[in-house]
């Protein structure tokens, strides 16, 4: 359990009149550099990656390097695709960048596509025939269907570009059986909102989220904790991350939208301008989302609300 390492999916500043915000970008991947979080860029959640163009990701991805590389890891995490062509195009813009690993998602579940065995496994072979960088690979039930275990050690062991394997919402016994038939060393990571504590135990080797864009100091603190054993403490901490979670969450997916009103109220950099087809919602929203948001007495939110000029309730 000791060393646990910790990732977030960092958002993707934009600027008011729509382009990419890059000063804020270097801004808040600085943030990250501070408490030693890695990074994935691009994610097609928190990220926007599936509204950014090809120039823009790449340019994500070379400022990730510029700032990131030497210092703390910085990976890229690529959309879902539906295709091994589409999938190889967005990893060649992160090869060419530098990329540390790149993340990869199965196939893309949209109109409740779910792959056979046979097309899955031809869809990583015929991935896997071209990037030839470090990848890892990402199983999201979100997704609409976990990929079999099976397959996925399968994967691994035909292709020994794969160094990490990186789990959303599914159960510990699927991590218990991955891990049982992945016969060779790989990195697994798991999803703070997922509930870490079993796979902690179980021997993960790090933490991700997209809670540390707003509150990474108390995500930090948590992995802290956990590497020292200090029990005792742990419970809290983790307490305010999921309520953090749960109440973004409780606004509707994706909860992009929902952090970008946290950067914009908190007034943290890029102050949460989205990427059209998402907007913001009306001021009269966000006045309530802001209520529900400090009544959580998260410190950590506190701390940036104080900052933001916010008036914390009594």
């Amino acid at each position: 359990m000791a060393g646990l390492k910790k990732f977030c999916m960092s958002v993707t500043p934009f600027a008011k009149t729509g382009e990419v915000d890059e000063q804020a970008l270097r801004e808040l991947l600085r943030g990250f550099i501070s408490l030693n979080f890695g990074v994935l860029l691009g994610s097609g959640g928190e990220g926007e990656g599936h509204a950014l163009e090809p120039d823009e990701a790449r340019r994500i991805y070379e400022i990730g390097v510029e700032e990131c590389a030497g210092k703390v890891p910085v990976y890229a995490n690529l959309p879902e695709e539906m295709t091994a062509r589409a999938t190889i195009q967005r990893a060649q813009l992160a090869v060419d960048a530098g990329i540390d690993v790149i993340h990869i998602y199965t196939i893309e579940g949209r109109h409740g596509m779910k792959p056979s065995d046979a097309e899955l496994m031809t869809y990583f072979d015929d991935v896997f025939a071209i990037v030839k960088r470090p990848v890892g690979i990402a199983i999201n039930a979100g997704i609409g269907y976990i990929a079999k275990a099976e397959i996925i050690a399968d994967v691994c062991h035909r292709h020994p570009q794969v160094v990490e394997l990186r789990l959303t919402h599914v159960p510990d016994t699927y991590f218990i059986k991955l891990k049982s038939m992945v016969r060779r060393p790989v990195k697994y990571y798991y999803q703070f909102a997922s509930g870490p504590f079993n796979p902690i135990m179980l021997g993960v080797d790090g933490i991700f989220g997209s809670e540390a864009n707003i509150i990474p100091k108390t995500c930090a603190r948590f992995i802290e904790l956990c590497d020292a054993r200090r029990y005792d403490e742990i419970g809290a901490v983790y307490a305010q991350i999921r309520r953090f979670a749960d109440y973004v969450s409780g606004f509707g997916r994706p909860t992009l939208r929902a952090v970008k009103m946290c950067m914009k109220l908190l007034k943290l950099p890029g102050d949460g301008a989205l990427r059209r087809p998402y907007l913001m919602p009306p001021d009269s929203e966000l006045g309530v989302f802001s209520d529900g948001l400090l009544k959580l007495r998260v410190p950590e939110i506190d701390e940036l609300a104080r900052v933001a000029g916010l008036q914390l309730p009594a």
